[in-house]
């Protein structure tokens, strides 16, 4: 067994439904993780400012896919920034202000714009994935490059608006992306720029194959990654779709499935193997 490289999805994944993950448990895995030379990778659809507030301790020193592949970071240095064309980004925006200007967020490398239409209510739940929330008067405004466009839909209202958005031309023409994030978020994303796209700038960087990644996820958006990594995971709390595809299977997020999977990864060369003819779940 030879992982050189593990991504990690966050919410529903790493972290437990409160946010939380066990710090104590998880940085003792770390410690070893360095030790052996294997990295450790965030993989999430969250920004970049929201997800480092999570890893106080190893933020300085760990590797971020934020954004959904967007935005790469390896120990404060930006690998990648990905954003929108000007005139493309107006488009949608124009075309999408009508239905979605009530829950549409402009993802920059800071800060997320809101605009004027977003009701207040919306920033209890926009407030957890966002760290910092810039309201404008109109979206068509911002000229700081976007790398994302994210619309905040409930579970009851998202297959509607994934519906409507399928027929849009610059969908339609492959210009953009549509991922489903979970929690009702849906994200407008460059063509094909998604986790996977994010981690082979990683990968290039430590040398590392497909082969020698592992990935855990729960959503649709890790679908690539986990479809890539010669050890793909699916969390027990997945969509249907994603633990169709995973060669592999863990516990849920409240019941520290992926910090089960860093210690099978520790573990001697036995146990893997004896783990590996069980189908590889630790289900």
């Amino acid at each position: 067994m030879s992982v050189k490289l593990i991504a990690v999805d966050m919410d529903s994944t790493f972290l437990k439904t409160d946010k939380s993950y066990n710090k104590a448990r998880f940085l003792k895995q770390y410690a070893q993780l360095k030790q052996r030379g294997i990295h450790f990778v965030v993989a999430s659809g969250n920004p970049l400012y929201t997800l480092q507030q999570y890893f106080p301790e190893i933020g300085h020193e760990i590797a971020y896919v934020a954004e959904n592949g967007s935005h790469v970071m390896h120990r404060q240095q930006e690998l990648n920034f990905s954003s929108f064309n000007r005139e493309l980004l107006q488009h949608i925006i124009d075309d999408l202000i009508e239905d979605f200007a009530d829950c549409m967020i402009l993802c920059a490398k800071d800060r997320g714009y809101i605009g004027a239409e977003l009701p207040e209510s919306s920033l209890t739940k926009l407030n957890i994935y966002f760290k910092n929330l810039q309201r404008v008067e109109q979206l068509s405004t911002v000229q700081t490059p976007v790398c994302k466009l994210t619309l905040n839909t409930t579970p009851n209202s998202e297959p509607k608006a994934l519906q409507l958005l399928a027929t849009k031309s610059y969908v339609q023409q492959k210009q953009v992306d549509i991922v489903s994030s979970g929690f009702g978020f849906i994200d407008l994303i460059l063509p094909n720029q998604h986790k996977a796209f994010g981690l082979s700038f990683l990968q290039r960087l430590w040398d590392v194959a497909d082969h020698e990644m592992l990935t855990i996820g729960d959503n649709y958006n890790d679908l690539a990654m986990v479809q890539q990594a010669g050890y793909g995971f699916a969390m027990e709390n997945a969509v249907a779709e994603l633990k169709q595809v995973a060669k592999h299977h863990t516990r849920s997020n409240d019941q520290e499935g992926v910090l089960d999977v860093i210690d099978w990864v520790l573990s001697d060369t036995e146990q893997w193997e004896q783990w590996q003819q069980k189908q590889c779940s630790v289900v």
